[in-house]
């Protein structure tokens, strides 16, 4: 039966007629007559993107192209008829892409869908099921849309919170790098930052998204990795001042919590710095000066917030 396709034949149990046939997990190879060299493969596993879409219950096309079209709609106007075809979201599916991922257009869209991954976590394997649980904490706000991209934030903040009783003081200066139009990470050195009676200074990295004019997200420790929490920053008009709480581990059976303040830094008085050398003033001074700023201030220079060189 040469004319009937590979599928059609293996579902009427004629395998013997292809000698060839090699089936390996999920992927299934075609060897001409006589020679394995040649073959082709079609790897038919699932991806991230198909598993979320089964545990949303979005896994037909139809429900999926709807909820792809109000995503669009609301990230930008253009964007709405950049849908995949039937076949194309099939495609999708089983990561079956050129290159890997869609088109940029297609690319923002899905990110905006199912922050916080990006495309190419999305197009390669499923995750972890503690990895995937992150993704649900998240996706209940998924439908509030951010009021600005995130690339607005995209800068150099320093930061001032206080932790753990009686009260001592953390600063540092935190760079935020932007992953898509919502999503951000941000890390805190260099420089060194400054932790008030710590001989090892906190060291955080942040993964976030914006919600609304909020940034929310999750922060981790990793100077002293016992160390993680959530934080919910409100970024106020001018986007210069972003103020909120972090909650974090105090021990198996408590929460801490505490207010925590971001302002920009001026990226003109970054230029040519190299902030690894630079020392932070100390927490109190900076502390006192952070208190009184608001949205209405200028970015903080840079000199403000470190000591004079010698």
């Amino acid at each position: 039966m040469p004319g009937r396709p590979v599928a059609s034949r293996l579902r009427h149990g004629l395998a013997s007629d292809l000698p060839n046939l090699i089936l390996v997990s999920s992927v299934v190879f075609c060897v001409p007559d006589g020679d394995a060299r040649g073959w082709t493969a079609m790897d038919t596993r699932p991806t991230l993107l198909k598993m979320l879409l089964t545990q949303q219950h979005l896994q037909r096309y139809e429900s999926f192209r709807a909820e792809y079209v109000r995503a669009a709609s609301q990230l930008a106007p253009e964007l709405s008829d950049t849908a995949p075809s039937r076949a194309q979201y099939y495609r999708w599916l089983t990561g079956q892409l050129k290159g890997g991922i869609p088109y940029p257009d297609a690319c923002r869209v899905l990110e905006d869908m199912f922050p916080p991954w990006t495309a190419n976590d999305l197009f390669g394997p499923p995750q972890t099921e503690e990895a995937t649980a992150q993704v649900f904490a998240g996706s209940l706000l998924a439908s509030i849309p951010e009021s600005f991209s995130a690339k607005v934030l995209e800068d150099s903040w320093v930061t001032c919170y206080q932790f753990s009783q009686p009260p001592k003081l953390h600063v540092d200066i935190a760079h935020i790098t932007v992953e898509s139009e919502r999503r951000i990470r941000a890390k805190n050195y260099p420089p060194e930052p400054h932790t008030e009676g710590h001989a090892v200074a906190f060291r955080n990295e942040i993964d976030a998204r914006l919600i609304a004019r909020h940034l929310i997200g999750h922060w981790k420790n990793s100077s002293d990795t016992r160390y993680f929490g959530s934080l919910h920053l409100a970024v106020l008009p001018g986007e210069i001042v972003m103020e909120g709480y972090y909650t974090g581990y105090s021990s198996d059976i408590e929460v801490a919590i505490g207010r925590w303040k971001w302002i920009r830094l001026d990226p003109a008085s970054l230029s040519g710095i190299d902030l690894s050398k630079v020392i932070l003033r100390e927490p109190r001074v900076l502390y006192e000066r952070m208190e009184s700023y608001t949205q209405y201030d200028a970015p903080l220079s840079l000199d403000a917030v470190v000591e004079e060189s010698e």
